[in-house]
């Protein structure tokens, strides 16, 4: 009971914590004012986390665990790699758009502090973000994707065209919906990667792609 209290007072003061970062700023948010929101002494808050920037790496590493694994459930279930790769692309951007908090904190403190890369939460990003590579060079095997591509550069347009547009949300407000985004994005990543010869047959064979909305 007691590691149950601690455990919720832990996520407690994260919530708090990713909240104010987002709407403050890192540098301008202070300890104590982490600790008035949450209703913590600052004593409390360094009994989890030895300094500031220790609260702030903290932040993904819940957040990113249970998005990961809510993606490896999901793409168990999905059959083919272009409909996996718009399935994790989806729930990338559902996740962006219902945790704008954590979202801000992420592209705009972490992915610019290099002491990020050595923190446990940017180890679980990078375990998680996998599933993208695993999935286009299935894709490859299976013949649904060309022999001739790179699956890290595909991977990496994909997640660079994320954050771009979530930066652009959080930023400016637009666009207004990310899940909006996910299907023309999605579409015309997989008409420059997938085998035409698999393309004609699944169309002849009526399996069209399936849509972000279709999956909801």
């Amino acid at each position: 009971m007691i590691q149950n209290k601690m455990e919720v007072r832990k996520k407690q003061i994260i919530e708090t914590a990713a909240k104010i970062f987002a709407e403050s700023g890192f540098k301008e948010t202070t300890i104590s004012e982490i600790a008035k929101k949450t209703k913590v002494s600052e004593a409390s808050i360094y009994e989890y986390f030895h300094t500031k920037e220790g609260l702030l790496f903290s932040i993904p590493v819940e957040l990113a665990s249970e998005l990961f694994e809510k993606m490896e459930f999901h793409l168990k279930l999905i059959r083919g790699a272009a409909n996996k790769l718009r399935s994790i692309v989806f729930l990338f951007m559902n996740f962006y758009q219902t945790t704008p908090d954590f979202a801000s904190v992420l592209m705009l403190f972490l992915k610019h502090d290099k002491k990020f890369l050595d923190t446990d939460g940017h180890r679980i990003i990078k375990i998680g973000i996998k599933h993208i590579t695993n999935v286009i060079e299935d894709g490859v095997k299976t013949g649904e994707f060309r022999k001739d591509i790179n699956p890290y550069l595909v991977r990496s347009m994909i997640l660079g065209t994320i954050e771009h547009l979530v930066t652009n949300w959080i930023m400016t407000g637009t666009p207004e919906n990310l899940e909006e985004m996910v299907d023309p994005f999605i579409d015309i990543i997989i008409e420059g990667i997938q085998d035409r010869e698999i393309e004609k047959k699944h169309w002849s064979m009526g399996m069209f792609p399936v849509k972000a909305e279709d999956s909801e």
